[in-house]
């Protein structure tokens, strides 16, 4: 069978993420290629030579061109800092490479419309908004197109994450202004806002605030010089869609012993309210005591089934790969679903203009 080889930039939880699925894939579903772990691109070749060989890498270097130079790669996974991707998916245009890009595109919705005009119209590359593929994601989608609520009227999001609060976590690049763009806003902000267009289309209006509670760090661990924060750790959004759909979201990097995202959609005729990340089942509350039933997505078949998961994190990776590498082999299959750098480009602009109106620092 033919080979799609990937060389993978990175070696941090996500990039190990994206190993851990394609190494299950082909084990769990069965694909019209065999993804193969053709190199690992890292600042630390040596170090990690032996573990890498160990999880299956052909080869380990330091250089993006070289391995881009391999005929067994053709397809890169970019999981680096976000101020490094546009050069990296430069470099895979330069290349032919396919590109699958972490988000956010890249530190800012600037660099990001600049990176855009050098990506020719078609190219084969996704960005791994991969909450689009999580099973309840999809239910409610579902839900919504079968008109389960009625008109939507608003929805709010809590995306809330805790490992920040401790003042004492040392510097790293989420807290760069430089290398991320942003805290909570470029972090987690970006997905809980391409979920809203992913239901309800285009946004009309987003305003919003943020603060950094969290002025300073530790320069690194031990140390005891530190490091002003210029980044958000908190947010709080209200938007408007073209279709009418209001709301409210909240974001938070410091909410220890919250952590949630939890969903509130309001409908004419009732409401659907979900926490991604403990349900594969959305709640449908009808206003008629009836019990709703959502219709099964077509697309939940990119998921591993209850027998074969691996938590929600990894499922929703694994689905996110699994449909890049049915798109790559001209599978069009749920195109739809698909959230391209162009789609991350709409989010981050929006960041922007929340973030300009409240600078951190």
């Amino acid at each position: 069978m033919k080979e799609l080889g990937f060389a993978i930039v990175g070696f941090g939880t996500i990039a190990k993420t994206h190993m851990v699925a394609l190494r299950t894939l082909p084990i769990i579903k069965p694909l019209p290629v065999t993804p193969v772990l053709a190199a690992l691109v890292t600042r630390r070749p040596e170090e990690l030579a032996q573990q890498a060989a160990q999880i299956g890498f052909r080869t380990v270097t330091d250089n993006l061109e070289e391995a881009l130079l391999r005929e067994d790669v053709q397809a890169v996974s970019i999981c680096t800092p976000n101020a490094l991707h546009a050069e990296q998916v430069q470099a895979c245009v330069r290349h032919e490479r396919a590109i699958y890009c972490e988000k956010p595109v890249t530190e800012s919705a600037e660099a990001t419309a600049a990176l855009l005009h050098d990506i020719p119209h078609g190219y084969p590359q996704q960005l791994a908004f991969v909450f689009r593929y999580h099973p309840a994601v999809m239910r409610i989608r579902s839900a919504l197109q079968a008109g389960m609520i009625g008109d939507v009227l608003q929805c709010k999001i809590a995306y809330l994450r805790s490992g920040y609060l401790d003042e004492n976590r040392p510097f790293s690049w989420r807290l760069s202004d430089n290398l991320s763009g942003g805290g909570a806003t470029s972090d987690i902000g970006v997905h809980a806002l391409d979920l809203i267009r992913h239901w309800f289309g285009e946004f009309t209006s987003v305003n919003g605030q943020t603060h950094t509670f969290v002025p300073s760090r530790p320069a690194s661990a031990g140390a005891t010089e530190r490091v002003h924060i210029q980044v958000d750790d908190w947010a709080a959004m209200t938007y408007e869609t073209a279709s009418g759909v209001r709301g409210l979201v909240e974001l938070s990097r410091i909410a220890y012993g919250a952590d949630a995202f939890r969903i509130d959609i309001v409908g004419t005729k009732g409401s659907i309210t979900c926490d991604l990340e403990r349900d594969k089942h959305p709640k449908v509350h009808l206003i008629n005591g009836t019990s709703g039933i959502i219709p099964e997505p077509a697309c939940l078949a990119l998921l591993p089934d209850d027998k074969a998961t691996m938590g929600l994190f990894q499922d929703s990776h694994f689905a996110a790969l699994h449909h890049f590498i049915l798109r790559y082999t001209g599978d069009s299959r749920w195109d739809e679903l698909a959230p391209t750098l162009a789609d991350g480009l709409v989010v981050e602009k929006w960041v922007d203009s929340v973030r300009k109106i409240n600078p951190c620092g």
